[in-house]
């Protein structure tokens, strides 16, 4: 029995931190906490289905509280129109992020965002992005869990 126990145990130890990435800085930590560019650990949550890619930089977007995380969104990808139920702070950290508002996807509306830029998208205003010209990454953040609602599939 111990040595079963003790297997599962060393599964979920080796699971756990693959299968959900912890952020760089928890919340409350009272040490400094820095990384490199190298170093932020990225990873494909099974929601996004189309190359993206996510990393938690600081709490859990998936929970309440506060979070910063990056997503990294692969060239010539596009994010169909959606809505939020909270604001949404973005910087543009590299590349170029093309952001249309609008119900549906319009290339006619986007707006070109170089490194550098900063976006606030108020909460339920309709947005849909594109990566045109390469790899594009954005930092975000908010306060409680995170969620998109897709206004077209």
């Amino acid at each position: 029995m111990n040595r079963a126990l003790f297997a599962a145990v060393t599964v979920v130890a080796i699971v756990s931190p693959i299968a959900w990435p912890p952020s760089l800085a928890e919340p409350g930590k009272k040490e400094i906490v820095g990384s490199t560019a190298a170093e932020v650990r990225w990873f494909t949550p099974a929601y996004y289905r189309d190359g993206r890619q996510r990393a938690h930089l600081f709490g859990a977007s998936s929970q309440d509280g506060a979070w910063i995380d990056r997503v990294k969104i692969p060239g010539g990808a596009t994010v169909l129109a959606h809505t939020h139920p909270q604001d949404e702070l973005v910087t543009v950290i590299e590349g170029t992020w093309y952001l249309g508002a609008g119900e549906k996807f319009d290339a006619a509306k986007l707006k070109a965002y170089p490194a550098g830029s900063f976006i606030v998208i108020p909460a339920g205003v309709p947005h849909f992005v594109e990566a045109k010209e390469g790899t594009v990454v954005v930092q975000m953040s908010g306060i409680g869990k995170f969620q998109t609602d897709y206004l077209e599939k």
